[in-house]
């Protein structure tokens, strides 16, 4: 054999042996002139059989490779089966369950050696590890013209992408949080930072899941450069406010980010270019975060008062003026602020007022949201119209929060307000009107008096009718009074009927108020957030409550307790947590059908509420 041929396989070469010592036979034979016939010797057609058929035994099979024996849990391996002589046979998997399996394009393999064609087919497929160990790949299996053939088996070893250490590292991944042992409701800042020291692309972060907790973004994610153990990092970060919802034993997953991290060539260069711009090539990067335990504990037994706020709040309160008169107006600001769970913002207590008319006005919220976490402030105003002369007082107001810092309940109280009210002006007060709905923020009015003017004494004031003057005319003249006396009461029922249900306006307009929002919902702009506040805004005005501050599990159980059925309620929850997790990351809405969707569970609400 000559250096440089290959050494055929075991069943080839024996083969081949068996012929060339049949040949010797047959030539010596020839040559001391006898015509010894030999050829159906059996064990001669046995060789020539086996000689011819081999190499298309030879040909078909099926081999495993892979990329790399050893890699870490960020890395991607790339396993190649390869089908030989096969008539589009695609070979079966083993069970990969340590490995996230991804298929790519399979390529075909054509060549000629000797004058043998031989074709074969690559099945590649991308395998991501999903834990640190000891594998073995294989074997797999293919069915070739009614026979099965099994593949060589690969043991791969998968290390911690920890062990390294990080500045020995062109990419990796963090995630933390302030406090893993909050309170149910306090406020902790999770913060997930991506650090890379070359170029990547093609970057998409996995559904982050936050099971257990209201999420809130703190603005967008941020870009800055930073310096780690000498090494110089571009960093991206992204900030979220969590509130855990129960006590107990809570876990963050661990989030994973798939880049494409473009890496130097170790291969020699094949050209000036090479040198010069140098050899490069994308590498696949599968990088995770460490799952984040997260032990929540319960609030102390509950003070008396208690708002639901955790975090640290103030209440303040203010008047316009300090001196007016009886039935004038003066507008009172009642503003709750502070850190913490803001979405729970109430109006807080105001103790026993007397000797006023109060008039509520709409509420308005503000929300700062910065690298220290999720703030704001809620106004309440009420317009307040002394019936008394002399020194009326406002209590102080009183909201009661619990403290995380300080593990305690906490009250935090405004000052009094002191007014000095004198008498109305004018030297008598018909008093023609009052108030039938002095809560409702508009006053409605009913009539107690009326003049009729002007006042006529001789008998010259009444006129004769017109002669010709028809019965119709006369009967129309009559009955415009009964219709207008008749919408008049029915007037004055309705402002009733508001009067003694402050929410009854409100939950009438629900529907068309909900209408008119999705109406003016653009559908090539519309967004789960907004899809979401719609919803929440009717449940709200439905039932009469803070509809914008409603959690999922919260409007669920309001919808039940007013006799919606239970799988209606449970779709209505299931919306809104869809909304919820499109909204951070951990889920994906089609925003196409926000408007049908929204619009078709309001139109079964409404038949039930």
């Amino acid at each position: 054999m000559s250096p440089g041929q290959k050494h055929p396989s075991g069943a080839a070469y024996l083969n081949r042996s068996l012929v060339r010592l049949a040949l010797p036979r047959l030539t010596g034979a020839a040559g001391h002139g006898h015509r010894t016939q030999v050829w159906w010797q059996p064990w001669v057609v046995l060789a020539f059989a086996l000689a011819v058929l081999a190499p298309a035994a030879e040909g078909q099979g099926l081999k495993a490779n892979i990329s790399r024996t050893q890699a870490t849990t960020q890395d991607q391996l790339l396993l190649t089966l390869t089908v030989s002589e096969s008539s589009g046979s695609v070979p079966v998997l083993p069970e990969l369950p340590d490995f996230s399996v991804i298929p790519r394009r399979s390529s075909s393999q054509v060549s000629i050696t000797n004058g043998r064609r031989s074709s074969s087919i690559s099945h590649n497929y991308i395998l991501v590890p999903k834990r640190t160990g000891t594998f073995t790949i294989g074997p797999a299996t293919v069915e070739i013209s009614g026979k099965t053939y099994q593949s060589n088996t690969i043991r791969v070893r998968i290390l911690d992408a920890a062990a390294q250490p990080q500045d020995s590292r062109d990419v990796f991944v963090t995630a933390k949080v302030s406090d893993d042992k909050p309170y149910v409701g306090q406020q902790i800042l999770y913060t997930w930072r991506f650090y890379r020291k070359v170029q990547v692309g093609d970057a998409q972060l996995g559904p982050q899941d936050f099971s257990g907790f209201l999420s809130e973004d703190l603005g967008e994610a941020k870009q800055y450069q930073t310096t780690v153990n000498g090494q110089q990092y571009v960093v991206h970060e992204i900030r979220k406010a969590l509130f855990p919802q129960e006590a107990g034993q809570l876990t963050i997953p661990a989030s994973e980010l798939t880049c494409q991290v473009m890496v130097r060539s170790r291969r020699r260069s094949r050209s000036l270019f090479d040198d010069f711009f140098g050899a490069t090539n994308a590498q696949t990067k599968v990088l995770r975060t460490k799952p984040i335990g997260i032990e929540v504990r319960p609030l102390p037994a509950a003070a008396s008062g208690f708002s639901g706020l955790v975090g640290q709040f103030q209440v303040s309160t203010k008047i316009n003026k300090n001196q007016l008169r009886v039935g004038e107006s003066a507008t009172l600001s009642l503003t709750v602020s502070g850190r913490g769970n803001v979405q729970m913002i109430g109006e807080p207590s105001l103790g026993e007022l007397s000797g006023f008319k109060i008039y509520d006005d709409k509420p308005t919220s503000s929300t700062s949201r910065t690298d220290s976490g999720l703030s704001g402030r809620r106004l309440f105003s009420k317009a307040m119209v002394p019936l008394e002369v002399g020194e009326l007082t406002i209590p102080s107001a009183r909201l009661v929060y619990f403290d995380p810092e300080a593990g305690s309940y906490r009250t935090a109280a405004s000052s009094a307000i002191t007014l000095q009210v004198s008498p109305a002006e004018g030297e008598e007060d018909l008093r023609l009107t009052e108030s039938v709905a002095p809560t409702t923020g508009k006053v409605a009015v009913k009539i107690l008096a009326d003049d009729i003017l002007p006042l006529h004494k001789g008998l010259d004031a009444v006129a004769r009718p017109p002669f010709g003057a028809t019965t119709p005319t006369l009967t129309v003249g009559l009955a415009v009074p009964m219709v207008a006396f008749l919408g008049l009461f029915a007037a004055q029922r309705q402002r009733r009927k508001f009067a003694l249900d402050s929410g009854l306006k409100r939950r009438k307009r629900a529907l068309k108020t909900a209408q008119k929002n999705l109406g003016e919902m653009d559908a090539g702009t519309a967004s789960a957030p907004q899809a979401s506040l719609i919803l929440r805004t009717y449940i709200g005005d439905k039932l009469n409550i803070e509809g914008s501050a409603l959690t999922p599990q919260e409007a669920q159980n309001h919808l039940t307790a007013k006799g919606v059925n239970e799988e209606l309620a449970t779709q209505t929850r299931q919306l809104l947590e869809g909304f919820e997790a499109s909204q951070y990351g951990a889920g994906d809405v089609e925003t196409g059908t926000l408007r049908e969707r929204i619009e078709s569970l309001v139109k079964q609400l409404e038949g039930h509420l």
